[in-house]
């Protein structure tokens, strides 16, 4: 037995820095009577896990123990990519990916690779093109389609949804929040705009009382996606609202984690709508007006939320004419808002003005909203809810522009399939789906990608680089859909062909064919970066666009709590012999962070500063320098060391000038107990406030 334990870490240990020997002899003490070779293959795994800290290799060991495990169980031979998954891919796989009978698992991710690519894949060419990019670990889809394809009766591949409010009524408000229930249940994460209900200061005649208001809205939202799950885990919805409802302060305090529990909703996501006149009137110290969207109504002017930009201006100042508003100081609702992002990390900020000067549908109306994750830039209209299908593209296995765009177009023939073959959760979905065909490509692994190449988030190169690869991804993403659309001789039903330009270095609206012509294109939308947590374990690279949080950082299973080491970090430090027992426990004194390690060169350290140790402006700039080729908008989070009014202030008017669409998605900080810890956790939730611990909620729905 002892020989055939060792026999099987060592064949599993093949090409991987560990030691077989050391690892051996920890497990056999634990070993009791009557373990089976499933529990002894757990058991090994777990103890490969635990010495992570050691070098990276064992979290590969682990991972293959647990998918050697799994293809016994399941009668599947293992295939190359398999032996890629690290011990956390393997334990996430296996939990949330894999298809299950009853609760076992019965793939392995070659399996769900082949299914995937097998159900969207028009012929066998295609087939071998979208497994070849999976099983490389060139690109990645969202959770919907790798949970949901070629799996029958849940077939709904779509990640997001942007909803608004059907009508402010009983009616209207009963079929929107069904509707949202039946895409919940598809898999989809939603933004709703609830701009149109009335304030609670209104008058419900009928009655002659007060209205219920966006809080009781949102509560009634927050019931509805707590029963309508999403298999294991309840659905998730972010609630929009613009800086001009009269509910405005109340809505911002939903998510705070003390107060009137009848005036919360914390499980919930929120998002706050600003323009560019709030944002002038902030500045000038001008004052601001609130309205019941029922009073405007009433007075037989133009919804608020269907406009911006001059039209918007112009309809506001005549309410303000007719005595409708209430007066405020626009800094009461800006300290709110930062007063809740230091609290709860929400809510995003989403910059309506910024968003419709580059609104890519700007032929079929005004983008009133964004999505869960808020980098999707969809029109939505009552009994129009827009929809959008994700996927991503790896940086960590890519090395040239060229193959970058190569991912890219697969990866767009790919989502088309998924449009395709889409089982719509409703008829206002497919309408605004097959309409729009949206998509959203985004990356995960730039971390990683500028750490092979030993680039700092800091320098000019990353500058360069940052340009040249979304430059290149929105390319050839209009280079796919115009071929597809030649193909299928169709196009983009709403698409006017006008060319479309906002300053010289704007690029969406890009064409190769002369300027005027119009634009045969099968998608209106192609490129939004969304966040990548669940793909990023899968493919075993950090996060979307964003440096890493720590090079020392907590990952979580449900058998325990393991430690992870930047890889690329110990990579580097064992070329120049430099990775030891002595530099890993400084590492560890210091929470992750490498820049008092006198031993560590200069440049490493440059390089290898975690995001609380990088200047937020140099995030918000390269955020910047995307957004001139990305069609959608980016799920940007900014970091704040310490929680102070005029970083946080300071940054989202930043974030305004340089013309970002999504001003924040979570405002990160920590607190002066995780300033002065030892270890600094990279678990992205472990930054923020704390949800209550019985949250059913996750903002999974668009993770790619």
């Amino acid at each position: 037995m002892p020989n055939k334990i060792l026999s099987r870490i060592k064949q599993h240990s093949k090409d991987l820095n560990v030691d077989s020997d050391q690892l051996f002899t920890e497990v056999i003490p634990l070993i009791y009577d009557g373990m089976n070779t499933t529990e002894l293959d757990e058991l090994i795994a777990f103890k490969a896990a635990d010495k992570v800290i050691s070098h990276p290799d064992y979290s590969t060991l682990g991972g293959r123990l647990l998918l050697s495990r799994q293809s016994k169980l399941i009668g599947k031979e293992l295939q190359d990519v398999d032996m890629t998954y690290d011990f956390f891919a393997a334990t996430t796989f296996l939990k949330k990916y894999s298809i299950k009978d009853g609760n076992t698992p019965i793939e392995l991710p070659s399996c769900m690779y082949e299914r995937v690519s097998k159900h969207l894949a028009a012929n066998d060419k295609e087939k071998k093109m979208f497994l070849e990019e999976l099983t490389n670990k060139r690109m990645n889809f969202a959770t919907p389609i790798y949970t949901n394809a070629g799996i029958d009766k849940r077939n709904g591949m779509i990640s997001c949804n942007l909803t608004t409010l059907h009508s402010d009524s009983i009616e209207g408000i009963e079929e929107t929040l069904t509707k949202m229930s039946y895409a919940s249940k598809e898999g989809s994460g939603i933004g709703l705009l609830v701009d149109p209900i009335r304030s609670k200061h209104s008058m419900v005649s009928s009655f002659n009382s007060n209205a219920g208001g966006v809080v009781r809205l949102a509560d009634m939202v927050q019931s509805k996606m707590r029963f309508y799950k999403q298999g294991s885990r309840s659905g998730s919805c972010a609630l929009y609202l613009s800086v001009w409802h009269r509910d405005i302060i109340d809505f911002l305090e939903l998510t705070l984690p003390i107060g009137d529990e009848q005036m919360r909703t914390r499980d919930l996501f929120t998002a706050v709508v600003i323009n560019d006149l709030f944002m002038e009137k902030l500045t000038n110290n001008g004052d601001w007006y609130l309205f019941c969207p029922n009073d405007i109504q009433k007075a037989g002017l133009k919804p608020l939320h269907e406009m911006w930009g001059d039209e918007f201006v112009e309809t506001y100042n005549k309410a303000v004419e007719l005595g409708l508003g209430f007066k405020v100081n626009p800094k009461t609702i800006w300290d709110a808002i930062i007063k809740a992002q230091v609290e709860s990390g929400r809510p995003y900020v989403f910059f309506k003005d910024n968003a419709n000067k580059r609104n890519m549908q700007r032929n079929i109306g005004v983008v009133k909203q964004s999505n869960l994750c808020i980098e999707i830039t969809n029109v939505s209209k009552p009994g129009y809810t827009s929809q959008c299908t994700l996927g991503s593209i790896n940086l960590a296995m890519h090395d040239t522009l060229k193959s970058i765009a190569k991912s890219t177009r697969v990866m767009v023939r790919a989502l088309n399939a998924v449009i395709d073959k889409n089982k719509w959760s409703d008829e206002w979905s497919a309408l605004a789906g097959l309409d729009q065909r949206s998509l959203a490509i985004g990356v995960a692994g730039l971390a990683d990608f500028f750490a092979k190449k030993k680039i700092s988030f800091e320098s000019e190169e990353a500058k360069q680089w940052n340009k040249d690869i979304f430059e290149t991804m929105y390319k050839a993403a209009v280079t796919e859909s115009m071929e597809m659309a030649k193909e299928q001789n169709r196009t983009y039903p709403a698409w006017d062909g006008s060319p479309y330009s906002q300053g010289e270095t704007y690029i969406p609206g890009w064409s190769p064919l002369p300027a005027g012509e119009p634009i045969p294109m099968l998608n209106s939308l192609l490129l939004g970066l969304m966040p990548t947590a669940s793909s990023a374990i899968l493919l075993g690279v950090f996060e979307s666009f964003e440096p890493v949080t720590s090079n020392l950082f907590t990952r979580r299973v449900g058998q325990g709590e393991f430690l992870v080491i930047n890889k690329h970090l110990v990579n580097e430090l064992s070329e120049i012999g430099l990775w030891n027992n002595d530099i890993k426990n400084k590492i560890v004194a210091n929470g992750g962070s490498v820049q008092m390690i006198n031993e560590i060169p200069d440049d490493i350290k440059y390089r290898y500063k975690d995001v609380w140790e990088i200047p937020q402006k140099v995030l918000l700039d390269l955020s910047a320098i995307r957004n001139n080729y990305v069609d959608q908008s980016q799920s940007l989070n900014v970091y704040h060391s310490d929680a102070k009014y005029s970083k946080i202030s300071s940054a989202l008017m930043y974030a305004w000038k340089i013309g970002l669409k999504s001003g924040v998605y979570y405002t990160r900080t920590k607190s002066k107990i995780e300033n002065n810890s030892k270890l600094s956790s990279g678990n992205t939730a472990e930054s923020l406030p704390k949800k209550p611990d019985n949250s059913q909620f996750e903002c999974f729905g668009c993770s790619s």
